[in-house]
């Protein structure tokens, strides 16, 4: 073959080849172009389909969510009802609630003696929760009132002194026997407890009186024996929350015993009125 005839034959050859790679490129550009109208590959589609299927599973938003894990927790055990579990943290009955069922209920009711912070300003509970004829079997009423702490105002349903602190006082007697109730009110405990403080001074003249051995009452108390109007008696002096006060007996047989039986009476009727009940405590059931 000439030369020419060469030259023929590798341009022929060249216009072939470029033929080819010109098909192969069309063939790979459709393969492109069908995988963007189809849609997506096997994986592009599994992962459409788990996108597609979320919400109606376990859902994206708060309601789905919200619905599995009730979904869950049913599913546990001891979630039935009946079913033993592990009450959830802070579940009532449980430990960490701090009071069981007690707690639910409105606690424990104040234990006699408790030092209550409760006020009692209203003349009218203070008349009412102050020892009366009945309360005092045996004895005759003599003297039963209530005034204002500075003694200015004696209160009385015409007067009412209520929001003040007050003053009551009360006398019985028995034969040659007779029996005083002193009851201060006071407007805070700590209030009460100077006010305790200058009830004790009262009696810390060693030479007139001398302190006698009995059982505490109240939030706090001490008993003393000596002349009390001009007769040899026993006082017993007394705290109660924010009330003091002072219950004493002279005439006839020193008796601290009787006298603490009065001042038991006086304090559960202090206690009633501080927890809100009706003051009904009488001598022999304090």
């Amino acid at each position: 073959m000439g030369t020419v005839g060469r030259k023929v034959a590798a341009v022929a050859a060249t216009g072939v080849l470029l033929g080819v790679l010109a098909a192969c490129g069309s063939g790979g550009s459709k393969t492109s172009h069908d995988g963007a109208a189809g849609g997506a590959s096997p994986a592009a589609g599994a992962t459409a389909g788990a996108a597609t299927t979320a919400p109606a599973g376990a859902g994206a938003s708060p309601a789905g969510g919200a619905a599995s894990a009730t979904s869950a927790a049913a599913s546990a055990p001891g979630a039935a009802a009946g079913t033993p579990g592990t009450p959830a943290p802070g579940a009532p009955g449980t430990p960490s609630q701090g009071g069981g069922a007690g707690a639910a209920g409105g606690g424990t009711a104040q234990p006699a003696g408790a030092d209550s912070d409760t006020l009692i300003l209203d003349d009218r509970l203070l008349l009412q929760l102050m020892p009366d004829q009945k309360a005092m079997t045996g004895w005759e009423e003599e003297k039963r009132r209530v005034d204002t702490a500075d003694h200015a105002t004696t209160c009385s349903g015409a007067g009412s002194c209520t929001g003040k602190p007050l003053s009551g006082t009360a006398r019985f007697s028995s034969g040659e026997v007779t029996a005083r109730f002193g009851i201060d009110t006071l407007p805070s405990k700590a209030a009460a407890k100077d006010r305790l403080t200058e009830a004790y001074a009262a009696y810390g003249d060693a030479s007139k009186y001398h302190t006698v051995d009995l059982a505490a009452l109240g939030s706090e108390s001490r008993a003393f024996q000596g002349q009390l109007a001009g007769r040899d008696g026993v006082t017993v002096v007394l705290r109660s929350g924010t009330v003091v006060a002072t219950v004493t007996t002279e005439g006839g047989p020193v008796d601290p015993a009787a006298t603490r039986r009065l001042a038991a009476m006086l304090v559960q009727r202090v206690e009633q009125a501080q927890t809100g009940r009706t003051p009904d405590a009488v001598l022999g059931t304090a």
